[in-house]
């Protein structure tokens, strides 16, 4: 089983959401940012790696929120959420791995095509983060 890391990246009541690249696993689906976690590392440190990496930006985490296992065709994957915010003086987010990133509401989350192991992740994590994101 892989384990994965992902950030639900909040700002100003909403989420970071990023589109898989063309030629990619799972290509043309949203996600939440973040990726594979490498040996010798922990899982916070693998998150703030992987958003360096991929949006040139660097976070806080604020909490653990949930894991969830997906069995994709070939591929088993652990995802673990951690809900986050930009550091004070981090650049912003650049689409350096992905096609297009959005901030959006809570809301406009649901109706995305997302990658299955988001899809459900956001439907166990959905009302925590929507009492966060409320205005």
């Amino acid at each position: 089983m892989l384990e994965v890391v992902c950030a639900v990246l909040i700002r100003n009541n909403r989420v970071l959401i990023c589109q898989r690249a063309p030629g990619k696993h799972l290509a043309g689906s949203w996600e939440f940012p973040g990726g594979k976690v490498e040996e010798e590392e922990n899982f916070t440190g693998a998150l703030k790696r992987e958003i360096a990496e991929e949006l040139r930006c660097s976070i806080e985490i604020d909490e653990n929120l949930s894991s969830v296992q997906h069995h994709y065709p070939g591929l088993s994957i652990n995802l673990r959420a951690f809900s986050c915010h930009l550091s004070p003086d981090s650049p912003e987010p650049h689409a350096l791995e992905h096609t297009s990133m959005q901030w959006m509401r809570c809301e406009e989350i649901e109706d995305l095509n997302l990658a299955g192991a988001d899809r459900s992740l956001w439907r166990m994590i959905a009302p925590r983060i929507e009492s966060i994101c409320s205005p």
